[in-house]
């Protein structure tokens, strides 16, 4: 996948699987258009890709909203070179590739109305359809199974990919602490499910995992419920991590 930017991205990670002192591999950068940016998911997402290099276009359905968002931003990280630009929706959605951090409640009109700026493009899903029963968080099944599957049904046209949705929005937006933690790609275009995990790959502390087509989806939804409640219970940021899996090296490509 490559942009209008390519400056290459380099430096020290951690997380699972990578020894200690071990690099991100080279990848170009490329603009990035996050809808629903100035929500506490949408800014860890912007903060975390314009912190490795890419530019990232804030989206929001009010412009001022954005500008206010970038500017709180950059005021919180004064001394990095963050390449944030503030946009509504429909500007965002011009960047290279598109993620989706507006509620799941909202996301299928906030998508529907930008299908012809999407189509062919890999586009994000990390919404969650929860709701709150007593005290507890829980999972609501949407009529197609999943909110990804929802967002792939409203853009035939694009490449769609669930990711992202179980990550702690408050710690994963501090730069400098990176979350340890594994990713759940999920998507039927297995080049697409590739290209994001190269992304997340690129990001401090983060491994991105092939879960397999959109059918994995209801499950990856579905678990942000239980690591709410543990969260809860232990009072904690918990995030995924999964055992067992082969260095980067060793795992076969899309298909394979």
């Amino acid at each position: 996948m490559t942009g209008p930017n390519t400056g290459p991205i380099t430096g020290p990670i951690t997380g699972p699987n990578r020894p200690p002192g071990a690099r991100r591999a080279s990848l170009p950068c490329v603009k990035i258009g996050v809808l629903g940016a100035t929500g506490p998911a949408g800014q860890a997402v912007a903060v975390q890709f314009a912190g490795v290099g890419h530019e990232v276009l804030v989206g929001s359905r009010a412009i001022e909203r954005a500008e206010e968002t970038v500017n709180a931003l950059r005021e919180r990280w004064p001394n990095r070179d963050l390449r944030l630009v503030p946009a509504d929706n429909a500007t965002a959605a011009i960047a290279d590739l598109v993620v989706v951090a507006t509620p799941w409640d909202g996301i299928i009109s906030t998508v529907a109305a930008l299908q012809e700026q999407l189509a062919g493009k890999v586009v994000v899903t990390m919404a969650n359809a929860l709701t709150r029963w007593g005290k507890e968080m829980v999972p609501l099944l949407p009529p197609t199974g999943s909110v990804t599957v929802a967002v792939a049904r409203a853009l035939p046209g694009a490449r769609v990919v669930g990711a992202f949705h179980h990550l702690p929005a408050g710690p994963w937006s501090d730069l400098d602490h990176a979350l340890d933690a594994d990713v759940m790609v999920c998507s039927d275009d297995r080049q697409a499910a590739a290209e994001v995990i190269a992304l997340i790959d690129a990001l401090p502390g983060l491994r991105g995992v092939d879960s397999g087509g959109l059918s994995s989806a209801l499950a990856i939804e579905a678990l942000t419920a239980a690591l709410l409640e543990v969260n809860r219970h232990y009072k904690v940021h918990a995030a995924i991590r999964v055992t067992g899996l082969p260095d980067r090296e060793q795992v076969p490509g899309p298909g394979g």
